[in-house]
């Protein structure tokens, strides 16, 4: 049975705080994608989050890569700071540009996830089902839990989350079902397992925070895990495609 993976945590851009020698070309994730086997990806500009929400996001829309897939990834302002078109043309631009889903960096960008400050973007993204990613030290987990509650369609992915955080997350995904995870740093023994046993595997997306890590090490955790071929496939990709596809585009 082929597995095919869809990554939902990329970056492409060079970073602030870049690495000598790491990767930031679009060219580069290219070669990097088809190396592990990794045939789509949601991505990110790093001018997104490290500069300006609205320069990044026109730049993973410039981005074309050649046979390959990618969905660019969109960050968010509060629509009430008058940087960023109203909700309802917001999405109407997102769904021109073929946008897989949105991203927030509140503590970088100095904004409240709160429901007077973002609560009229949520509600469009809810009705459109548009994913929501929120990276791991972007958001409390109090946070997490509203906004799941309060946007029972919105598709919440956190990212870069270690396995220590299973705490809050077990507990969250018993009144939260729409909150997904990505296994870029869920490195456990067995935690694919442990996580089936529970019901979890739904919501477990494959994500490698490329560039900061090299992808092989979540290929490797979806390829060698303790749990049968239709699960893995649906981690590596089929979790997140169903999710991609039910995005609502009226």
């Amino acid at each position: 049975m082929k597995i095919t993976f869809f990554d939902c945590n990329c970056m492409v851009g060079k970073q602030q705080n870049r690495r000598e020698g790491e990767p930031y070309a679009a060219l580069e994730l290219q070669t990097e994608m088809a190396y592990f086997g990794i045939h789509e990806a949601l991505v990110v500009h790093a001018l997104s989050r490290d500069y300006n929400a609205v320069v990044g996001n026109k730049e993973i829309t410039r981005i074309k890569l050649e046979n390959m897939k990618i969905y660019p990834v969109w960050a968010i302002l509060p629509p009430g700071a008058d940087e960023v078109p109203p909700p309802k043309q917001f999405i109407e631009n997102m769904m021109q540009n073929s946008v897989g889903a949105t991203i927030a960096y509140p503590m970088l960008h100095k904004f409240s996830l709160s429901h007077w400050s973002m609560g009229e973007l949520f509600k469009e993204l809810n009705h459109h089902r548009i994913p929501l990613i929120l990276p791991f030290n972007q958001a409390t987990w109090e946070e997490v839990f509203q906004i799941c509650q309060q946007f029972p369609d919105l598709p919440v992915i956190i990212t870069t989350l270690d396995y220590r955080q299973l705490r809050y997350l077990l507990p969250l995904w018993q009144t939260c079902s729409n909150l997904y995870v990505d296994i870029s740093w869920f490195s456990i023994a067995k935690i694919m397992s442990y996580l089936n046993r529970k019901g979890h595997i739904r919501n477990l997306l494959f994500g490698t925070n490329y560039p900061k890590y090299t992808p092989g090490g979540a290929v490797a955790m979806v390829t060698y895990a303790d749990v049968n071929e239709q699960d893995k496939k649906k981690i590596a990709g089929d979790n997140l495609r169903e999710i991609i596809a039910g995005i609502r585009r009226d």
